[in-house]
């Protein structure tokens, strides 16, 4: 593990135009990589007075691999040390500018024997950013693979219907307590590990919904732990209807202890995903993309998400990605900025006692309003950032998606 030191960090963004990112992200024998590892010196992140400061990138403004090269230059020069970029494309997502244009629709950006790949832009993608000293991490998703969802319908998860009291097709993807899926996942991630990249961002479609898990092999699942059928009948109380929605006003205990069997089940899965990813790549880094609710309310986080950090703590996690941003809370708690930063510095503090290690936790701000697609003003990101480093002070990332300016001083050390 990475011993990085933390040094207090000032960020002035500009100008960003991007839309809001989805919320809903092969057996390879052990063989030397074939990228060059990164330059030595100032984006070294084996010294140990280098703190994890990376750029999340839905989409790069470059739409040439040369205009890729002084983009990635630029984030070196700003202070960036990681690149995380997207090599996942679901229906719906805006293509990589420098890809070949692919007749998929749907699938991934690197090679692969298993899945549609519309461009093998990560090989170039590690090479740019080795040369300029930059550590590249792939941020892949893991329940919502459309072009799964299209092909194995009988890998889909499904869900209750509160309105219909029945089940239906879940939308947060496929199913996890599929053993096919699962050794599918499994495979897509060795062939991530084996292309050199030197970490993998696991996006937060790892998780189950509230009313979601209720599959043939969930509720089979189930039945064997228990002696007993799953019936969600059981789970909900005082369902009731405003704004044409339904929703759950209490919970019974038996939900509680089902989202407590559900929440062990992922996490399993979890710590196995990761074991197999690092078996071509010993050294490979993960992150994994927490809801802000799993830390500042932890009963909520494992009823809506299925995520639970005591759970989490034992397996091999480089990083926990917390999402804390804080216009998003703004409109979810109806919040002034003022109590946004204040919650933003509960999370940091309560995220850094439940983990228990201030190197593993990368907080992960909004730059962009996700509504209007307005870059958020820098004296209000600076708000942001004094928040989380009074609260201790941590890693950081910021997303980008493309069509923007690369930031002047994007980091002044103070």
């Amino acid at each position: 593990m990475y011993r990085l030191r933390i040094f207090i960090p000032f960020i002035i963004f500009f100008l960003f135009s991007c839309s809001a990112p989805i919320q809903q992200t092969i057996d390879t024998a052990q063989s030397p990589s074939p990228h060059p590892s990164p330059q030595r010196g100032e984006g070294d992140l084996t010294k140990p007075d280098k703190k994890v400061i990376a750029a999340q990138a839905l989409l790069f403004k470059s739409s040439t691999y040369e205009e890729l090269e002084k983009e990635m230059a630029t984030m070196k020069a700003s202070g960036v040390n990681i690149v995380i970029v997207r090599v996942f494309h679901n229906k719906g997502d805006r293509y990589h500018g420098f890809a070949s244009q692919s007749k998929q629709q749907t699938g991934v950006y690197f090679k692969s024997n298993v899945a549609p790949v519309i461009d093998d832009v990560l090989t170039r993608i590690i090479d740019i950013g080795h040369r300029q000293g930059l550590l590249v991490y792939a941020w892949m998703t893991t329940r919502r693979m459309d072009w799964k969802w299209s092909d194995t319908p009988k890998w889909r998860d499904s869900a209750y219907d509160l309105k219909t009291k029945d089940f239906t097709y879940s939308k947060g993807g496929l199913d996890l307590f599929n053993q096919d899926f699962q050794d599918y996942l499994i495979s897509v991630y060795r062939e991530i590990a084996a292309s050199g990249v030197d970490g993998i961002l696991i996006q937060d479609d790892l998780v189950y919904r509230h009313t979601e898990g209720f599959s043939d092999a969930a509720r089979l699942s189930y039945n064997n732990s228990f002696g007993f059928a799953l019936r969600p009948e059981n789970l909900y109380k005082d369902i009731y209807e405003k704004g044409g929605k339904h929703y759950v006003r209490n919970y019974t205990s038996l939900f509680w202890k089902w989202v407590e069997w559900r929440n062990q089940y992922i996490a399993l899965f979890l710590d196995n995903l990761i074991r197999e990813a690092k078996k071509p790549s010993p050294n490979l880094k993960i992150a994994l993309n927490l809801y802000y609710e799993t830390v500042i309310n932890p009963k909520n986080g494992l009823a809506w998400f299925s995520q639970d950090i005591s759970s989490l703590k034992n397996i091999d996690i480089d990083y926990f990605a917390v999402m804390a941003y804080h216009r998003q809370m703004m409109k979810e708690k109806r919040l002034n900025l003022d109590d946004a930063l204040n919650m933003i510095s509960d999370i940091t503090r309560i995220g850094l006692d439940a983990i228990g290690n201030k190197d593993k936790l990368l907080m992960k701000v909004q730059s962009v309003d996700w509504d209007n697609r307005e870059a958020v003003p820098s004296d209000e990101l600076k708000k942001v950032f004094e928040a989380i480093k009074k609260a201790g002070g941590v890693s950081l990332a910021y997303v980008q998606n493309g069509n923007s300016v690369s930031p002047k001083n994007f980091l002044d050390k103070m």
